[in-house]
């Protein structure tokens, strides 16, 4: 059965998020000097860098007129507002009121923290007082020697980002909606395997004595069959990573034998914006052909491709999830790891207690860390 916030995707019902955590806001390339406006978890955010280059994130209202702030100008380490030139520094403090000395104790906007890390802008919605930086998520090989990354460019998603979180837990999807670029048609009835260990999901298909997928025939070269991989990594409550590749047939499951083969980590960092609509941020990391650029641009295509085949599918079912209920929704056996992935967050929902990190638009509360 469906949890109750799993039917709320074919009811158009609210969905509450797991607000204590830390998500992409931007890619680190897509904050310059001028101030970006996004929003996450159904709450207006401004990002901008400070005179240093760190980066800062305010509710995007100005508390006069309520004029986002994104269309203001950043000035030194401040934001200044585009309607009557009232400025906030980085912890939402108002530092200047045009035509007069006194500053009122009420003209302040909520921050949020934020961070760089692996060339992105990670932001804490929920309690600042947690917003512990050794919670980032660091599961990757990101910058070590033998890996090279390709960047994804930002999509948007008309979707549920528990939908695209289910599509990342799904291996059979690729068979029939990928065939050009990451699945074969041998890979269809292979089993898959789903296990969880605390708010980690891990569901693993081994495809065997069987044609390479296209794009790693584009770089393995195989005279033949292959064994192959893919191990779906569900991180809660929004990354997922896939670690898929190919090597000989018979060369085994462990860790040096799939090292030893052509080997891609697919990063998926899911951002919600609305309750129906996501930021999806995503990149490639590889084991082979190093540092070389041409090959970097031509497996971003590749997934270029990809994803658009995945979101014109996950857009489409978010579109017919807001009609009225035709059928009931079917649980299937390959829906395992989805399932675990919807009981998983309403766990970390539940536990989320009162108003905590709830998005109010005033300033944060007294003593609140920043």
């Amino acid at each position: 059965m469906p949890s109750t916030r799993r039917a709320h995707l074919f009811k158009g019902g609210l969905m509450p998020f797991v607000r204590n955590n830390w998500y992409v806001g931007a890619w680190r390339h897509e904050l310059g000097s001028q101030p970006l406006a996004r929003r996450i978890l159904d709450l207006p955010v401004v990002f901008f860098r400070r005179a240093d280059g760190s980066p800062a994130a305010l509710v995007d209202r100005c508390p006069h007129r309520l004029l986002p702030l994104s269309r203001g100008t950043v000035v030194g380490d401040v934001l200044q507002c585009g309607y009557h030139g009232m400025c906030f520094n980085g912890s939402g403090e108002c530092t200047r009121v045009p035509a007069q000395s006194r500053i009122p104790s009420d003209a302040r906007v909520r921050s949020f923290p934020v961070i760089e890390h692996w060339g992105m802008v990670w932001i804490w919605m929920g309690d600042p007082a947690l917003a512990d930086p050794t919670r980032l998520f660091r599961g990757l090989p990101w910058g070590e020697p033998g890996w090279t990354l390709n960047l994804g460019p930002y999509t948007h998603v008309k979707a549920d980002y528990r939908l695209l979180v289910e599509n990342l837990l799904d291996p059979v999807h690729v068979t029939y909606v990928h065939q050009s670029t990451l699945g074969t048609a041998a890979m269809g009835d292979i089993p898959i395997d789903t296990t969880q260990d605390g708010d980690t999901i891990l569901v693993t298909r081994w495809t065997r004595n069987s044609p390479a997928a296209p794009i790693l025939q584009r770089f393995g070269r195989w005279p033949g069959n292959v064994d192959r991989w893919q191990y779906y990594w569900w991180h809660a409550p929004s990354i997922n990573v896939v670690d898929f590749g190919a090597h000989e047939v018979g060369s085994g499951e462990s860790e040096a034998a799939r090292q030893a083969g052509i080997r891609m980590y697919s990063n998926h960092f899911l951002t919600p914006e609305t309750e129906t609509t996501t930021h999806y941020f995503w990149c490639q990391l590889r084991n082979f052909a190093p540092d070389d650029e041409a090959v970097s641009r031509e497996i971003t295509e590749q997934f270029v491709m990809a994803f658009d085949e995945d979101k014109a599918i996950l857009e489409a079912v978010q579109q017919a999830s807001a009609e009225p209920l035709i059928t009931r929704p079917v649980q299937l056996g390959i829906d395992a790891g989805a399932v675990r992935m919807h009981r998983t967050l309403d766990r970390l929902i539940d536990a989320e207690s009162g108003d905590q990190g709830s998005p109010e638009l005033a300033g944060n509360r007294p003593g609140a860390a920043h």
